[in-house]
């Protein structure tokens, strides 16, 4: 009996072998006989789910071998019968699939998680997406799971540093209401803006400030010519794409995301204190003990942020909302901002799936007080011994008279100065699915954004004392509507091993700007506020307005397409172009031609390297691009008139003034960027070890920028015209490292890097002559100058000054002559401002390096996230102003008595003040811990600690030089009104059920 038993379960796993490849409907019977012969079937019950503890309906758990299985309902669950030797394959579309062996098990509980080729394979582009590695051109993609935790003022702050070749700097990132300045591959602009495009699922032009960070599931950078071409006249400094996460099919879930934080002074300047003043004669003794700067620190500073979100739907309807409130205090005692909004979207599939209708719809409410960042340049330099308030009436505060003098806690808490903004986004896509290869989209979109601005100055604000004022009200209304229309279509076909993906469409853009504001001075009282500025008796007198309003328009208009070719999975091609117009251009240049034309060849198809162990991808990138900057302001190309002030006519009348406001240009164009890049894409062992390596040169021509004309040929001296050159060079490196994988313990770890240099090529043409352009005024009193200097051939960027030789017997700095090192010391009175300048060092860092670490060890991860940057200097104003003895009147920091004790005069633009900027930081740390959790309610939950700001390595003297803005055209200059620096606490969770 046994060995018939043996022989049976021999012949029945034969015969299930082999008609389980294709003839296994055939014998329907014999099979489940088999079945039965190979082992008794039982009932098995489970639930599958994803990676986050959401239940997935829909999944097909089959029995390997059968057509026999189950599909899950929408709480993820099953019930099915199989033997107990059976395996189940387990499948679901955008997952990895799974087997689980059956033996000795009656519930099972799955896990699938999201497909490899779902998270990393697929990248979205200008109009529409392509899979990653038959990309042509230079992409970056960072997925909301990679991003940088903690709380941030820009959803850009989540990806500094993860993103070679992009620089994102914030100098004052414990300001609620600061914004993030954005730079791609260096700057190149002098007047048409060195920012990148923003588009906001598909909507160009969007507004990051519309949008939650926990709502975003990617973003995306198009970083080279021939991959923002399709953006036309805005996309020479690069394209963000950021898209924002969507509903998925299944049972319905809700997520809870919470966390608080609290910032910490990093650095202080280390400024002499009141006894140390006194003991060194600084000034008299006015009878307080004040620490300026502590007065301006609110040391109990506390933010918060919580964020709902509900998702599901069925595989033709799809939905997520989510909701949120958020406070923040800034490290200041009058900064603020509170804000709450929603976002909504859904998809509807109609027609059997031939029709999809797909919308977003957000609106974002901003309440916002803002600071003073100069008030922290008076806390340095004012006399620790005077008091805060009046000595003589202990209501009032105490009124500081003299050139840029004040009391700082007056000039925060005596007035009120916010806005209240109102944010909101509606956008409605219909898709056609005419064939299975063809389909075509229309968008229509509406960004909105309303500004109320609001100041009111009270009686005892220095402003009002100062200039015998009682009180100043102020009132703006603002308001920018766009609206967004695009019809696309796309066509993709396979013949033998050619694949052709066709898309063309156009677009249409309307930009609307239109302003009020109202101010009067002199009230009866400061309890109206800015509530009654009719109640003001300065508007009374005849000649003053107190008021203004403006309206301006924008339209673009533009034809688009490309084509993507993929011949065996081993040589593409992409060629696209954008033919654009737009009414801020001259008339003799309304419409321009952007094309663009990329290659890959994927070397690791070659017979030598198909089968090779060690390269599972290598890809070989080449592309040319031409794309535009057009950021300048509306109707300079035209002839306009302006406002010259109110004048008495000869009747007493007071009347309104006007007359030419320019010389306006038909010929004013966008500025034209045209671009080479060189890639290397790799993939090796097994994926482990994975990255690109970009190198790239873009040339920025017809440069917009004033210069000077003949009068009598024109109205004015100056004309805005198209002349100069630039050019940005550099390479790029990211790697991505898979190194340790076991059961319970992973390790990963990524490198991205960047050189840089962006220079000025030409400044002139046979037309137009410009001479050197001096940037950056330092501030008086004593002015020393401008800081910066452009002129052809040298860095963008570039610090211009003498070179430091030292003091004298007297203690006066000395310089050397004709800027040579080691050719003649003179003094620095006696020296020639035009002979004896030169360039001196550059404040743009030339590379960039940063280093992500994630850990993994059961329930507990562990991230820690370093970035760097090199080869630049600083100009310190703070040691140039407040380190030196020669500068009366005014406090001084601790180093005008040692390290440069040895210089007794007064402040000069010398190399001396110039200081290496380079640092490497942590930058972020975050723990958390994730249990595993069986409850029916709850289907994850994750606490996380994260601090920002963790340590920095820095030879560089001032408070931060993570403090001192990289981007533009005046980097790493040293302001003396610098916000303070900070560490910031967060302590957050997530639960969803």
């Amino acid at each position: 009996m046994k060995t018939a038993t043996l022989l049976a379960r021999g012949m029945c796993a034969l015969l299930l072998n082999r008609f389980s490849k294709g003839f296994r409907l055939a014998v329907p019977i014999l099979l489940l006989a088999c079945a039965q012969v190979l082992g008794q079937s039982k009932n098995i019950t489970g639930t599958v789910k994803d990676d986050s503890g959401a239940p997935l309906a829909g999944v097909t758990i089959q029995i390997k071998g059968t057509t026999s299985g189950a599909v899950s309902d929408g709480e993820g669950k099953f019930k099915l019968s199989a033997p107990d030797n059976a395996v189940l394959n387990v499948t679901f579309i955008g997952y990895e699939p799974q087997e689980v062996p059956v033996a000795g098990k009656s519930e099972l509980n799955i896990v699938l998680a999201l497909s490899k080729k779902t998270l990393t394979d697929v990248v979205v582009v200008g109009y529409g997406s392509v899979a990653k590695r038959n990309l042509t051109s230079a992409v970056t993609t960072v997925q909301s799971k990679d991003f940088i935790q903690g709380g941030f003022n820009s959803p850009l702050q989540q990806i500094d540093g993860k993103v070679a070749g992009v620089t994102v700097s914030n100098p004052a990132a414990a300001d609620p209401n600061r914004s993030t300045d954005v730079q791609v591959r260096g700057a190149a602009s002098l007047n048409a803006g060195n920012s990148p495009l923003i588009v906001i699922d598909g909507m160009p032009g969007g507004d990051l400030r519309n949008v939650m960070q926990q709502d975003i599931a990617s973003i995306t950078v198009l970083k080279d010519a021939a991959a923002a071409a399709i953006y036309g006249s805005r996309g020479a400094n690069g394209v963000v794409l950021v898209e924002t996460k969507k509903g998925k099919s299944g049972r319905v879930t809700m997520t809870y995301d919470s966390y608080a934080e609290h910032d910490a002074v990093a650095a202080k300047p280390d400024i002499l204190s009141a006894d140390e003043y006194l003991a060194k004669n600084r000034g008299n003794d006015q009878g307080a003990r004040t620490q300026w700067y502590d007065e301006l620190l609110r040391k109990d500073n506390f933010g918060t942020n919580q964020f709902l979100t509900i998702s599901g739907g069925n595989e033709n309807s799809i939905f997520r909302l989510s909701g949120n409130f958020r406070t923040k205090q800034g490290i200041d005692i009058a900064s603020d901002r509170h804000e709450y909004g929603y976002r909504a979207n859904f998809q509807q599939k109609v027609l059997d799936g031939k029709l999809e209708f797909s919308g977003n719809l957000s609106q974002r409410f901003v309440k916002e007080e803002y600071t003073n960042y100069a008030a922290f340049n008076q806390a340095v330099k004012l006399n620790p011994t005077i008091p805060i308030m009046d000595p003589n009436d202990a209501t009032k505060y105490n009124f500081l008279a003299g050139y840029d003098t004040y009391n700082p806690v007056a000039d925060l808490l005596a007035r009120e100065n916010g806005a209240d903004q109102n944010y909101s986004i509606v956008d409605l896509n219909v898709k056609l699915h005419i064939l299975k290869n063809l389909n075509t989209e229309v968008k229509l979109a509406r960004q909105g954004h309303e500004m109320l601005k609001r100041e009111y100055y009270t009686s005892k604000s220095p402003e009002s004392i100062s200039n015998d004022r009682t009180g100043r009200g102020r009132l703006q209304n603002e308001k920018w509507t766009d609206y967004t229309l695009e019809w696309i279509g796309n066509y993709n076909t396979k013949i033998d091993k050619h694949d052709i993906a066709v898309m063309g469409g156009y677009s249409y853009q309307e930009f609307n700007n239109q302003a009020f504001w109202a101010e009067n001075m002199d009230f009866p009282s400061d309890g109206f506020g800015y509530n009654n500025l009719g109640a003001g008796l300065w508007n009374q007198e005849k000649g003053r307005l107190g008021m203004d309003s403006w309206k301006s328009k924008e339209k673009l208009v533009a034809f688009l397409g490309r084509v993507n070719y993929n011949f065996d999975d081993t040589y593409f091609l992409t060629a696209s172009f954008r033919y654009e117009g737009n009414t801020k251009f001259g008339k003799d240049n309304k419409w321009g031609m952007f094309p663009s034309l990329s290659a890959a060849w994927r070397i690791s198809n070659l017979p030598a390297l198909k089968d090779s162990r060690i390269f599972n991808d290598l890809k070989l990138r080449a592309s040319y691009g031409v794309t535009g900057r057009s950021g300048f302001d509306r109707y300079t190309a035209m002839f306009r008139y302006q406002q010259y002030g109110m004048y008495q006519n000869d009747q007493g009348e007071w009347i309104s003034v006007y007359g030419p406001g320019n010389n306006f240009n038909p010929r004013l164009a966008w500025e034209k960027a045209q671009a080479y890049n060189v890639g290397l894409d790799f993939a090796l062992l097994n994926n482990r070890l994975s990255g690109s390596l970009d190198v790239f040169d873009r040339r920025s021509k017809g440069l917009l920028d004033n210069y000077e004309v003949a009068v009598g040929a024109f109205l004015h001296t100056n004309m805005f015209v198209n002349v100069g050159t630039t050019s940005s060079k550099g390479v790029e490196l990211t790697l991505n490292w898979e190194a340790v994988k076991t059961g319970d313990f992973s390790y990963n770890t990524s490198v991205t890097g960047s050189y840089i240099k962006s220079k000025l090529i030409t400044w002139s043409n046979a037309e137009y002559t410009g001479n050197f352009r001096e940037l950056q005024s330092l501030p008086s009193p004593g002015n020393p100058g401008y800081a910066y200097r452009l002129d052809p051939g040298t860095e963008l960027g570039s610090f211009y000054g003498y070179r430091y030789a030292g003091v004298n017997d007297a203690g006066q700095i000395m310089v050397w002559k004709d800027g040579q090192l080691g050719k003649e010391a003179i003094v620095y009175s006696s020296a020639n401002a035009d002979r004896d300048r030169t360039y001196i060092g550059h404040g743009a860092p030339r590379y960039e390096l940063s280093w992500g670490n994630t850990l993994n060890y059961k329930a507990f991860d562990l991230s820690l996230f370093f970035r760097g940057r090199f080869d630049y200097q600083i100009l310190n104003l703070y040691q140039m102003y407040y380190g030196l003895q020669a500068e009366q009147g005014i406090n001084l920091l601790k180093d005008a008595y040692s390290r440069n004790g040895h210089i007794k005069s007064s402040k000069l633009i010398t190399d001396y003040f110039l200081e290496n900027g380079d640092y490497f930081r942590l930058d972020n740390v975050t723990l958390g811990w994730t249990p595993k959790l069986h409850s029916k309610i709850v289907n994850n939950f994750r606490l996380y600690g994260s601090v920002r700001n963790v340590f920095t390595l820095t030879g560089y003297s001032g408070l931060d030089p993570t403090a001192i803005g990289v981007a533009g055209l005046t980097p790493g200059y040293g302001d003396l009104s610098l916000y303070p620096v900070t560490r910031t606490f967060t302590l957050g969770a997530q639960v969803t059920f």
